[in-house]
């Protein structure tokens, strides 16, 4: 072998199997990394962040049904029909995402740990709740104290679990991202290797023949290089694209998820402060810490969540955020117009200023929820199509790296072929 290679054309051979060894390596390489960051991108997009949502959705059908449950509790034998569906739904709702996390949360024994507990506790809590009413509709004092203990195991358990499995998601889904936006160093390297020697082969020639072009090299070359630009060029559009869903709309929806969940507990405090009547401040003092988060104005050291919302979104999203802000503005002043009916013993009026049809706290909350909700539903479409053009570039790379090397590779062949052919 030392002797075959120590002649030209043995040296030509060499020189041809270590180009085509180098080009392979990198298509292989390419293709292993653009798919790993192609489904990357698509599991954040089609797995991950709706996992992400749907264990938010969960904290927030579980706190609904929690302060509609309070809100039919000071209803009494008068609670109206669609109240108690509300809460029916939300339960129904709740469990229904439950079982489609238990699905997908296998990959997780974290996950698997926080689901089952909520399913395991989850009857328990409609039990209480259906104590209550059942001793409220009795007219025992016992329906309040059940009612409380309810939310205590509401907050305590039900909620907590929610919240670290919303975490828990959500950081997986950052990861997913993350790894998606990472720069297929490796490939890029070898992709500047193999353009090299291509470059110092055609080099090589042309000192040895003086022909300025080989075309079986000139081809090779350029297949490689269009392969190395579109490796650069495709993961900067797609991390680009990435980023801007990460970092646009996806950090909208978390900070919106965050508003709906305070306006949600804020809401539950409210109502249990009259539930209490007037026995347990804590309540109050939980609804004025949930609006204070809601509404804390920009010169705090952090700003309220509304605000950070409204600062993220633009177009429609943010006109429904600038509704959402204006009705938890009267939200607080209605408010404190039940708790001045309170304070003077006025606790039938002050019942009807949160819980009433027209005018009511309840109405200005409704809004609140309504306008937030919107404005998910709006990122979320943005955060999609941001995802789908980081995945539509990432995609199509895997593929084009077969064709492109194996191009390379022939090319490499039918160059070297040619001038080996001179010495027949």
């Amino acid at each position: 072998m030392r002797a075959a290679f120590g002649t030209e054309p043995g040296r030509l051979r060499l020189i041809g199997l270590a180009l085509a060894g180098l080009l392979l390596l990198f298509g292989v390489t390419t293709y292993w990394q653009s798919a790993d960051r192609a489904e990357a991108a698509r599991t954040a997009r089609e797995t991950s962040q709706p996992l992400s949502r749907n264990a938010a959705d969960i904290y927030r059908y579980l706190a609904d049904a929690n302060t509609t449950a309070a809100s039919g509790f000071l209803a009494g034998a008068d609670e109206p029909r669609s109240v108690r569906n509300r809460y029916v739904r939300h339960i129904a709702n709740a469990s229904e995402l439950l079982a489609s996390a238990a699905g997908h949360g296998q990959d997780s024994a974290l996950s698997a740990v926080l689901i089952a507990r909520l399913n395991a506790e989850l009857p328990r809590y409609t039990g209480l709740v259906e104590t209550a009413r059942a001793n409220d509709r009795q007219r025992l004092p016992l329906g309040s104290a059940y009612l409380r203990y309810a939310d205590e195991r509401m907050q305590d358990t039900l909620l907590a679990s929610a919240d670290e499995l919303y975490r828990l998601e959500t950081a997986r889904y950052r990861a997913d991202l993350a790894q998606a936006r990472s720069w297929p160093w490796l490939s890029i390297g070898l992709g500047v290797a193999c353009v090299g020697a291509l470059g110092w082969a055609q080099r090589r020639h042309y000192l040895r023949t003086h022909r300025v072009l080989n075309p079986g090299l000139v081809a090779a070359t350029t297949a490689a290089g269009v392969l190395l630009l579109w490796v650069a060029g495709g993961h900067l559009m797609a991390s680009s694209a990435l980023q801007e869903a990460e970092s646009g709309p996806g950090r909208a929806l978390t900070t919106l998820s965050d508003a709906r969940t305070e306006a949600l507990l804020a809401r539950g405090s409210e109502n249990l402060t009259l539930v209490a009547r007037g026995g347990d401040s804590t309540f109050d003092e939980e609804y004025i810490s949930s609006m204070d988060r809601l509404l804390a104005p920009p010169d705090r050291a952090r700003a309220g969540l509304l605000l950070l919302a409204l600062a993220q979104t633009e177009g429609e999203s943010r006109t429904a955020v600038k509704e959402a802000i204006g009705a938890a503005r009267v939200w607080e002043h209605r408010h404190e117009e039940a708790r001045r009916f309170e304070m003077e013993g006025d606790y039938d009026g002050a019942i009807r200023q949160v819980i009433g049809n027209a005018g009511s706290t309840g109405e200005s909350f409704d809004r609140v929820n309504n306008k937030l909700t919107d404005a998910v539903d709006r990122q979320q479409r943005l955060f999609l199509d941001a995802a789908q053009s980081g995945l539509n570039w990432l995609g199509a790379m895997p593929p084009a790296a077969v064709v492109l090397v194996l191009l390379a590779a022939a090319g490499t062949a039918r160059g070297v072929a040619r001038p080996l052919a001179e010495y027949r």
